[in-house]
């Protein structure tokens, strides 16, 4: 992994085109730390009240879901300013960032003035983080300093050091990343079933249900038999490498976003991807669909036949698809070892979930890693909410009410975009209970056994 990253790094720095950020001092190592720790001695951390308010600037994702609250101005960021902000004499402010557009948000901000900037710059791409570090984006911190005003927080994601520093600087912080279930491929379960079609067992037999799905128009005269976009038009070519992979071939071929075309396997899956077009298998517009809205619209409206996504109760996709198709059904695409081409390849899950750094002009970074930690402490009831309220107990696994839409209402996905700051996901500390938890926190009502059906495709790999 530490190759990979090593690797990771020094595309992003050939690759990345350069935003001037007028705003951020170069690297700012001038903070002084020993002081501040002198100043707030670490058993005084907890119940320490600023004599003056201070503030800090708290960017979060805003994926702009209709019907759900503004992400600045919720009850959540009021129980949030309420139970730390004011404890601690601190204005916490919420800036919004497009999910869609974030980099370019943030390079806005940053090359702006400090006291528009957040305070925290994050992102879950490594290139990209990099990218700005290279930029002068970050303060240099220390673990010292990240345990003394954060120490649970610390302990949680120590093991993840190795990729918190840059030519030997620390950096960044790395949120902690569970096992997600919650990323499946929805295959029209209805369809299957009109064409008299078992789920797939080879890449053959995949094939020969899309030429089906085409060829029967199901969803009608604008019907797609599988949806891409060209968000997704990355050459992984993960099912036509061998394994295990050559240490030479990986260093030199193995980035996710650039297409090798000199190396075989990216050959293969070129031709692979210029046959599923060629066959009419896939929109013959899916290059005009940079972010995979179209994708969506088609599957939503009942044209597609299967559409990759992550599963969430708000918003539900499924739910949109029948208000329109109200007879569709759809199942998780079964993973399987192909008889041919042998166990599928993929590439493993980073170790760590959202990067951040602090910003450079950030007044009071030790002000922002007690924020980390109280987030850290509490995570359960940002993740839940109220009990009897927002959620009910199932035995060991908080269950969410559906439905609810009161004050008290979770945010999108259930406050995902604040607490990714700490943790990807739902932890409880046992793989069944955690897998429970994802089921009956991502997957609409009715539909819990696609996070099951996930995992057992993730047990194959």
């Amino acid at each position: 992994m530490k190759k990979i990253v090593s690797i990771i790094i020094a595309v992003a720095t050939a690759a990345a085109t350069t935003v001037g950020l007028s705003g951020c001092k170069k690297g700012s190592s001038n903070t002084d730390f020993e002081s501040l720790m002198a100043a707030i001695p670490k058993d005084q951390v907890a119940d320490y009240v600023y004599p003056e308010q201070i503030e800090i600037k708290i960017p979060v994702y805003d994926r702009a879901q209709p019907g759900l609250p503004d992400v600045t101005k919720n009850y959540w960021t009021k129980y949030v300013q309420e139970q730390f902000g004011d404890a601690h004499n601190i204005k916490v402010t919420f800036i919004a960032i497009s999910r869609n557009d974030e980099v370019t948000q943030f390079n806005q901000r940053l090359a702006g003035k400090p006291a528009n900037q957040p305070d925290i710059i994050f992102n879950y791409d490594y290139p990209t983080i990099v990218n700005f570090a290279r930029q002068g984006a970050f303060m240099n911190i220390t673990n010292e300093f990240v345990e003394h005003f954060a120490p649970k927080f610390y302990e949680r994601t120590k093991e993840l050091d190795q990729y918190t520093y840059l030519d030997g600087e620390k950096k960044f912080v790395c949120g902690t990343r569970p096992n997600a279930y919650n990323f499946v491929t929805l295959v029209r379960k209805d369809w299957m079933d009109k064409l008299g079609i078992s789920a797939p067992t080879s890449d053959d037999e995949y094939l020969e249900m899309l030429k089906k799905f085409r060829d029967a128009k199901l969803g009608g005269a604008n019907t797609v038999a599988t949806t891409t976009s060209l968000g997704n038009a990355n050459y992984g070519a993960y099912k036509y490498r061998p394994y295990p992979l050559d240490e030479h071939d990986n260093a030199l071929y193995s980035d996710i976003t650039v297409c090798a075309l000199s190396w075989e396997p990216v050959r293969e899956q070129l031709k692979y991807d210029n046959m599923i077009y060629n066959e009419g298998l896939i929109s013959s517009e899916w290059y005009l669909d940079k972010d995979g809205s179209k994708a969506k619209e088609q599957f939503i409206a009942g044209q597609a036949g299967t559409y990759g996504l992550y599963l969430t109760k708000s918003p539900d996709i499924i739910a949109s698809l029948k208000e329109n198709v109200p007879d569709a059904e759809v199942t998780v695409l079964p993973g399987y070892i192909d008889p041919v081409i042998g166990p599928k390849g993929g590439r493993k899950d980073n170790p760590f979930g959202l990067v951040s750094g602090i910003n450079a002009n950030c007044e009071h970074p030790e002000a922002v890693l007690m924020y980390f930690e109280w987030m850290n402490d509490h995570i359960f009831e940002m993740q839940n909410g109220i009990e009897g309220v927002t959620y009910k107990m199932d035995g060991d696994v908080p269950v969410l009410i559906d439905g609810y839409e009161g004050e008290e209402r979770l945010n999108y996905n259930a406050n995902k975009d604040m607490w990714c700051l700490v943790i990807e996901g739902k932890e409880l500390g046992d793989e069944e209970l955690n897998v429970k938890a994802q089921a009956e926190t991502y997957a609409p009502d009715g539909y819990e056994d696609l996070i099951y059906q996930s995992y057992e495709n993730y047990k194959l790999g």
